[in-house]
C-alpha cells in the first residue's frame, strides 16, 4: 500500500487492516509508553474502549493553519493522512475523473458536508448562466 500508494486490487483481511492501523499509531507520541502531551492537538483518550475502537489513532492533523502540514509528533497520523490523500485520488481517476491531479480529504460534518457540496452547485450554476469568468452580474 505505502509502496504502489493506491488501492489495492485485491482488499486486506481485518487482521492485515489492524496491524496496519496499530503500527502506524505506534509513531504517534502521544502514544508513547509513559509520555504526557500538552500539545493542543495531541491525542488525550481516557477510555480504553474508545481508544481502541479509534485503532489508537487520537492526534490531530495539520500544522500552524495547513491541514496537510506534517505533524513531527503525530509520524503515523501524518502517513495515514498522506496515504489517505492519495487513496482518494486514486479513486477519483478510479470512477473516471483520470485528469484529477490532487485529491483533499477533510473531515467535516454532515451537515458541513452538505453546505461545501451545495454551495459548490451554486457556483457551477453561477458560471453557467454567467458565461466566462469576469462577465455577467458581480
Amino acid at each position: 500500500l505505502l509502496a504502489q500508494r493506491r488501492i489495492p486490487d485485491e482488499g486486506w483481511s481485518e487482521p492485515q487492516v489492524e496491524y496496519f492501523m496499530q503500527s502506524l499509531a505506534q509513531m504517534d507520541t502521544n502514544n508513547y509508553t509513559g509520555n504526557v502531551g500538552v500539545g493542543e492537538r495531541e491525542g488525550r483518550v481516557w477510555s480504553p474502549l474508545v481508544q481502541k475502537r479509534h485503532f489508537y489513532m487520537s492526534h490531530g492533523i495539520g500544522r500552524s493553519g495547513d491541514i496537510t502540514a506534517n505533524q513531527p509528533k503525530a509520524a503515523g497520523s501524518s502517513l495515514l493522512y498522506a496515504l489517505t490523500n492519495l487513496l482518494a485520488l486514486d479513486a477519483l481517476k478510479i470512477s473516471g475523473a483520470k485528469a484529477t491531479k490532487q485529491a483533499l480529504v477533510i473531515p467535516v460534518a454532515t451537515g458541513m458536508g452538505l453546505s461545501l457540496v451545495l454551495q459548490y452547485l451554486k457556483d457551477c450554476a453561477f458560471e453557467a448562466t454567467a458565461g466566462p469568468a469576469g462577465a455577467g452580474t458581480p
